[in-house]
């Protein structure tokens, strides 16, 4: 059986910042609780997590993390159209095989920055202005 924990430090690493201590992982990665027990072990002060997830559930599960790990959650959701996609005759972006068109959204965004206290600070952000402009 392969672990993610060494007898003597996880793999998982936090960075010492002058703005607190930064980890995170990586979307389906935080379904999975023992990985984020881990970061919360160490301290961390504020969880990144990039995701393609779109749907409002990922909001409530990332204001779980924010009260579980007592620490920030800056979770960047991507926004994608088809015309980001190559074209393939195998593979329809967003798994329909309908006619989609050239600017179809596939994953509408939805980042969000959430408080230790689960309160949203910004976001969810759906195809509107970078967080550098919501802050």
């Amino acid at each position: 059986m392969c672990s993610l924990v060494s007898e003597e430090k996880s793999v998982l690493p936090v960075y010492e910042t002058p703005i607190g201590k930064i980890g995170g992982l990586i979307c389906w990665d935080n379904r999975m609780h023992s990985l984020g027990t881990q970061l919360y072990a160490k301290g961390i002060d504020i969880y990144c997590t990039p995701t393609a997830e779109a749907r409002e559930i990922w909001q409530a599960s990332m204001a779980h993390v924010a009260l579980e790990g007592s620490c920030f959650v800056l979770s960047a959701n991507q926004f994608c159209r088809s015309k980001d996609y190559l074209p393939s005759p195998e593979f329809v972006p967003g798994g329909s095989n309908g006619d989609i068109s050239y600017d179809t959204i596939i994953c509408p965004g939805g980042s969000v920055i959430i408080s230790p206290s689960g309160a949203i600070l910004a976001g969810p952000n759906y195809q509107g202005n970078p967080f550098s402009q919501l802050i």
